[in-house]
């Protein structure tokens, strides 16, 4: 078997590449490390932090805005539970690479969060970059990314919750989460007065030297009987369902709960 000189070069380089990790915005505003020295065939790889950071390509002598078909992260937000995406870039010619975060909140990028690869000692060097930045203006950034990397988004996940209320002092949860069971529990607590309204018509009659008189007049008086109605609490669980069933079960059950109501009224 032959190989040429180039596909040997290529050998070479693919074994003795290298991926050098950046910590993007780790407690502080800034990429650690910030002057970076890479190799054609290497990769650079940043791991993002809180609270919210890219990683956008500039030019030199226009810090904290985008190069024309540079790269971009896009925004990506981390908390404690969702660390671990990464954004990746390959090396493919020495020349040097700008980079800043576009994160206005704070003017990340004016406060320092700036990052250099291959970057000359002389001249166009990394000081000299930071410096540009400080008095940059306000950051922009591409209308959309990821681009020119490859980004890997961390796993972390959550819980959701809903919650409301009805007018007859009713509360309801339910808590859901995809791939598993919802539960809803309800209960319903409705107060509800009966009036009784009685009248009397009263007549009387005397007689005086033969003569009757009488007289009538109305008489009426009322009663009001508040009474209380609170239902057990009802459970019901179903499958995954599309948003808004946890909502369709609670209407479900304040119409059970109506119709006791109104069977009760009836009676009285």
């Amino acid at each position: 078997m032959q190989f040429t000189t180039t596909t040997v070069l290529a050998l070479v380089a693919s074994a003795s590449a290298a991926t050098i990790k950046v910590k993007v915005g780790d407690g502080a505003l800034v990429y650690a490390p910030n002057d970076i020295k890479a190799a054609v065939g290497d990769s650079v790889e940043f791991s993002f932090f809180p609270k919210n950071h890219t990683v956008t390509q500039s030019s030199f002598s226009d810090p904290c805005h985008p190069l024309a078909n540079g790269f971009f992260s896009g925004f990506v937000p981390a908390n404690a539970s969702t660390l671990g995406s990464t954004f990746t870039i390959s090396i493919t010619d020495t020349k040097p690479i700008w980079v800043y975060c576009g994160q206005t909140t704070g003017s990340h990028c004016q406060s320092g969060m700036t990052a250099a690869i291959n970057a000359p000692s002389t001249g166009n060097t990394f000081a000299a970059f930071q410096n540009l930045a400080k008095n940059a203006t306000l950051s922009t950034s591409p209308s959309s990314g990821p681009v020119g990397g490859v980004l890997v988004k961390s796993s972390g996940s959550g819980n959701g919750t809903t919650g409301g209320s009805s007018s007859s002092s009713a509360s309801s949860s339910a808590t859901g989460k995809t791939g598993s069971t919802t539960v809803v529990s309800s209960s319903y607590t409705s107060t509800y007065s009966t009036t009784a309204v009685q009248s009397t018509l009263v007549t009387s009659a005397y007689t005086s030297n033969g003569v009757v008189y009488s007289t009538t007049y109305a008489s009426s008086y009322t009663t009001a009987f508040p009474t209380t109605v609170t239902s057990a609490a009802v459970s019901t669980s179903t499958a995954p369902a599309p948003s808004g069933a946890a909502n369709g079960n609670v209407v479900k059950n304040l119409g059970a709960v109506g119709a006791v109501v109104f069977g009760v009224l009836a009676m009285a």
